[in-house]
């Protein structure tokens, strides 16, 4: 079941969540639980279906990895040409604002894990 969040436009331009991670958002907004209950469900590039305001996130071996850096949360807004368009929020980011952004699809290492995983658009799944 994943977990949304309807009104995500509504949070452009709002004060940061919580202690500033990108988990804060999701949990608060969407109602996700703590991040050892998270699955990893369907891919969200190119996934037209997907609903605004769905909660997302990065996974390695079907769990969110909680690293320092290298992982991410996120709520999904939609698709473009090459990549996802998220609402997001995370520690250090300048004006301690929520805002949307663009994350363009990077590929894989030879290895099977993500470029830049945390600003991948290939990198991304459904929270369940």
């Amino acid at each position: 079941m994943p977990y949304t969040y309807t009104k995500v436009d509504d949070l452009e331009k709002t004060t940061m969540v919580g202690n500033h991670q990108c988990v804060a958002l999701v949990r608060r907004y969407a109602g996700a639980p703590a991040t050892l209950a998270w699955k990893q469900g369907e891919a969200v590039l190119g996934n037209r279906l997907l609903r605004k305001g769905t909660a997302i996130a990065t996974f390695i071996n079907g769990k969110y990895a909680n690293h320092p850096q290298g992982n991410h949360a996120a709520l999904y807004m939609g698709q473009t040409l090459d990549g996802i368009l998220v609402m997001d929020q995370w520690t250090g980011k300048r004006l301690g604002i929520v805002t949307s952004r663009t994350l363009r699809s990077k590929g894989q290492y030879k290895n099977g894990l993500h470029i830049d995983p945390s600003n991948n658009a290939d990198a991304f799944f459904v929270i369940e």
